[in-house]
């Protein structure tokens, strides 16, 4: 018993208790950034869905789930900076030297990046034709020399299916040619 009340003794009341009060005051302004960010991405949604003059119920829903697709990106995105930002901050307060982590997120990241270049082309590239909407599900055209229905567009391939059958998918960030056919 001696020992626990000598371990006891030896704690810093003042300093824990104003440490802990810190680190719940970075959770709860962490967790306040996200629920608004949740209300703003939300009215972004609603402002945008709103401004879509469809004539028809397909083009509405077309603009619906362009304008989704979007608002889950910029969502999901902005839901990581928010979450690594805290948890750093929270890890600072508990004493922890976050400048390794820094330095070692820093040379990750640079890692990654000279890794993952394609993959960073295409999702930026298909992120400006579901924006700029122009290509859409259904539309007859030519991507890099081929003809076909496009089937699926994403964020980082398109997918069309030529007249034979044959389905062909395109990396965004390799697309140089985009034909539509109207009618």
């Amino acid at each position: 018993m001696d020992f626990i009340q000598g371990f006891l003794d030896t704690i810093d009341w003042q300093v824990l208790s104003l440490t802990a009060g810190r680190f719940l005051l970075i959770l709860v302004l962490g967790w306040i950034a996200m629920r608004g960010l949740r209300l703003l991405l939300g009215r972004v949604e609603k402002t945008l869905l709103d401004r879509q003059q469809a004539t028809t119920s397909i083009e509405a829903m077309e603009a619906s789930k362009r304008v989704e697709t979007l608002i889950r990106l910029l969502r999901q995105a902005s839901s990581i900076v928010i979450g690594v930002v805290v948890l750093l901050l929270a890890l600072r307060e508990i004493g922890l030297d976050i400048t390794p982590i820094l330095a070692s997120a820093g040379i990750v990241g640079l890692a990654v990046g000279f890794g993952a270049q394609n993959l960073v082309r295409d999702v930026i590239t298909g992120f400006f034709m579901i924006m700029e909407d122009q290509v859409r599900v259904g539309d007859v055209a030519i991507v890099n020399g081929t003809t076909g229905v496009v089937e699926r567009i994403g964020l980082r391939t398109i997918v069309l299916r030529d007249g034979e059958g044959t389905v062909h998918t395109f990396p965004n960030g390799t697309i140089s040619t985009c034909l539509l056919y109207t009618s």
